[in-house]
C-alpha cells in the first residue's frame, strides 16, 4: 500500500511542478507581451512625432527652394547671413545691449 501510495504522490509532485512551471511560463509570456505592445506604442508615437517633423522639413525645404529660384534670393541670402552675424565689407555694425532678451 505504501509503495502505491508513494507512486501517487510522486505523480502528484510531479504533475504540480509542471504545472507550476507553466503558470511561470505563462506569467512571463504575459509580461513579455505586455511589454512589447507597450514598446510598439511607443514606437508608434515617436514615429509619429519624426514624421510630422519630416513634413515640416519638407515645407520648409520647398519654400528655400521657391526663394533661391525667385528674383529675391539675393535679398534672402543677406538676411540669412544677417542672422547669422555677418555684416558686408566696411559696414559697422551695433549690438544693442540695454535690452533684456
Amino acid at each position: 500500500m505504501k509503495s502505491k501510495s508513494l507512486k501517487l504522490n510522486k505523480k502528484a509532485v510531479i504533475r504540480l511542478a509542471v504545472m507550476a512551471l507553466v503558470a511561470l511560463l505563462a506569467v512571463y509570456c504575459a509580461f513579455t507581451l505586455l511589454s512589447n505592445y507597450s514598446d510598439i506604442s511607443r514606437l508608434k508615437a515617436q514615429a509619429a512625432d519624426v514624421n510630422a517633423q519630416y513634413e515640416q522639413q519638407v515645407n520648409e525645404n520647398d519654400k528655400v527652394k521657391a526663394i533661391l529660384s525667385s528674383d529675391n534670393k539675393d535679398e534672402y541670402i543677406e538676411q540669412k547671413a544677417r542672422e547669422k552675424g555677418y555684416a558686408k565689407e566696411g559696414e559697422i555694425v551695433f549690438y544693442d545691449i540695454s535690452s533684456s532678451k
